[in-house]
């Protein structure tokens, strides 16, 4: 048996995952192989000044070249005469690195268009080495995609749009989470990700979001009823200050407390970003427009937010300062923090190292009454616009945002198939709530992509720093 399916029958057997495995078992599984290669890189230099006799570290404007050697998982090439070698860029991140070529192998084995080879790269080179590429007109044929530099590739001509794809195959968008479809959504005249209006520009493969974990132990303890989908901010405080005591035993809500002296943390939910979003969006307020052409910090209800979550630090002593956190280990692992927002993206990890009791939550609703909303975030997969092998990235790009790869994604986030994601490969086991993670995805926000997000980022981040060690109010920072 050839094990090979014709490029037309493709979506025919996307779905089909006992006949994938009956193919699977005809092909061969592609060999990993380190190889080393040497690579430029460019790097700002610091310099230490004296400054009125002090010394002052300064990030001075010029460069050095150094060479640095970096290891690269690469896939074997197998000798298949007339198939084209499809290369896939992903940085160094080891869960994918275990899955990709699983994927690659089921691929060729399944859909037998092309052959696919994996190239990887350390984080902090990858996104430069890939546009090094790109301008010369060498890049892979696929990569992984991210928040931060979709909209800029898209500018720039770097990634295909598979609009003509999709209507050509009639590929149903709905058969992925709503949110994860938005992630590769571009608008090119305005800028904007997930308008709605935009053109389509690569397919989801997993999403993580914003979710609320804590400590079933510590609410037991307190005798605090565990958060649900009913919490509300205000529950949200009470339960912090429930469950933040001191030394001594003394309890936030008792007034008591030493706060120089905490022991256990009630909350960890104040913070810049995408706590700061989440807990503004609820209120039915934003850091900017969804248009991104207004600053709303300075609105009333994201001032009184803003304010409220930097109160939990400062006059509430129920939320760690950020300098808290320097040098210490994962508090929730340590028991030290009894409930906290943080990114689904540590469901498996938790599952893993989490040695108590321990669950998922939706993050808390405001107190306007407004549907709620969190932030969730994709990575995406995208096809490099000057490959001369448009179809054969195509066929390998639906098949691992389908079925046949979104099976391997299930360590990785949440796949963004719906099918998937709420299959029980991926529901079953700890957490017992689990479902949650998939459900951010029907209710989620992004985090601002927008060719210009960079640049008010710059600002917003040393603004909130401010409010949350003290050093100014919301108000005075408006």
């Amino acid at each position: 048996m050839s094990g090979k399916i014709a490029r037309r029958r493709l979506l025919s057997i996307i779905g089909a995952s006992s006949a994938g495995a009956a193919l699977a078992a005809c092909g061969a599984t592609p060999t990993p192989q380190v190889i080393r290669e040497v690579v430029t890189q460019v790097v700002e230099k610091e310099v230490t000044k004296i400054v009125e006799g002090t010394p002052v570290v300064e990030v001075v404007k010029e460069t050095v070249v150094v060479e640095q050697v970096v290891e690269q998982t690469v896939i074997v090439e197998k000798a298949a005469e007339g198939l084209p070698m499809l290369r896939f860029a992903m940085y160094n991140f080891d869960p994918w690195l275990q899955a990709l070529p699983k994927i690659f192998g089921d691929f060729e084995a399944e859909v037998g268009t092309a052959q696919v080879k994996l190239e990887a790269a350390p984080w902090e080179l990858f996104w430069t080495r890939f546009e090094s590429q790109a301008a010369a007109g060498i890049a892979p044929d696929l990569q992984i995609g991210d928040p931060g530099v979709t909209s800029r590739y898209i500018d720039k001509g770097i990634y295909l749009n598979i609009d003509p794809y999709i209507d050509r195959d009639k590929v149903d968008l709905a058969l992925w989470l709503p949110a994860t479809v938005g992630a590769s959504e571009y608008d090119t005249s305005t800028g904007l990700m997930g308008s709605g209006k935009g053109s389509i520009w690569g397919m989801p493969a997993t999403f993580v979001g914003t979710v609320l974990y804590f400590n079933k132990d510590l609410f037991d303890a307190a005798g605090v009823a565990y958060p649900d989908d009913t919490w509300t901010r205000a529950e949200l405080e009470a339960a912090a200050l429930a469950l933040t005591k001191d030394k001594s035993g003394n309890t936030a809500d008792s007034g008591g407390m030493d706060p120089e002296n905490v022991d256990i943390y009630g909350a960890s939910v104040s913070g810049s970003g995408y706590n700061h979003a989440t807990f503004l969006w609820n209120e039915g307020a934003a850091i900017v427009s969804d248009d991104q052409k207004s600053c709303l910090l300075t609105e009333p209800a994201a001032v009184a937010t803003t304010q409220w979550m930097a109160d939990l630090i400062l006059v509430q002593h129920v939320n760690p300062s950020p300098a808290w956190f320097a040098g210490q280990p994962d508090v929730f692992l340590t028991q030290k923090i009894a409930f906290k927002y943080d990114g689904s993206w540590n469901v498996d990890y938790y599952v893993d190292k989490v040695t108590y009791n321990w669950d998922l939550a939706p993050v808390a609703l405001g107190t306007s009454g407004l549907p709620r909303m969190t932030y969730a975030g994709t990575n995406t997969l995208h096809i490099y616009s000057g490959t001369k092998f448009k179809d054969q990235s195509w066929d390998l790009l639906l098949y691992m945002a389908s079925e046949g790869g979104q099976k391997y994604f299930l360590k990785t986030g949440t796949p963004c198939l719906i099918s998937t994601a709420n299959s029980p490969d991926y529901l079953t086991g700890k957490p017992e709530h689990r479902q949650i993670a998939v459900d951010i995805g029907n209710y989620a926000h992004n985090y601002y992509p927008h060719r210009n997000s960079d640049k008010w980022k710059e600002v917003y981040g040393p603004e909130m720093d401010a409010i949350w060690l003290g050093e100014r109010t919301a108000e005075e920072a408006s």
